[in-house]
């Protein structure tokens, strides 16, 4: 958390817009999830709730509503995010599935499959601009548009 505090703490000395957006991350690789951390908070995103299990997040959820997600689709041991996303697309929260296997080994039920997919590795830029557009796309965080 101490490296958090300091991305943050250096976004703000430089001048990087903070956006108060919550956001939701489902990654059961530890290191994976601390990147994608990072690279928000290095972004301006403050309020990321990173979860590595989808019992977890979906106890999250009963509480929260994120204006984003990013889910990896396998977690391990058999689980996937599939719950979390139907969840998610109840409520009308953006995501995108986060996969280091192709579509056909990655199948989704069939409500899911249009779903946004990134592949992994991601550059940094592109795991951002994925994340904003789901914000733009629903105009339900108003820090974004400042």
């Amino acid at each position: 958390m101490l490296v958090l505090a300091q991305v943050r703490w250096w976004a703000l000395l430089v001048g990087v817009q903070m956006v108060e957006c919550e956001i939701l991350v489902l990654e059961d690789e530890t290191f994976i999830a601390l990147d994608i951390e990072l690279t928000l908070a290095e972004a301006g995103f403050q309020n990321i709730s990173v979860h590595t299990r989808s019992d977890s997040a979906l106890q999250w959820l009963a509480d929260a509503t994120p204006h984003a997600a990013l889910l990896d689709v396998n977690l391990g041991q058999g689980e996937t995010s599939v719950t979390v996303a139907t969840r998610l697309k109840e409520v009308g929260v953006p995501f995108a599935f986060l996969t280091g296997y192709s579509d056909a080994t990655d199948a989704l039920p069939a409500d899911l499959s249009g779903a946004r997919r990134m592949t992994k590795p991601f550059e940094s830029d592109a795991l951002v601009e994925a994340v904003t557009a789901m914000i733009a796309q629903t105009q339900a965080c108003p820090s974004l548009a400042d």
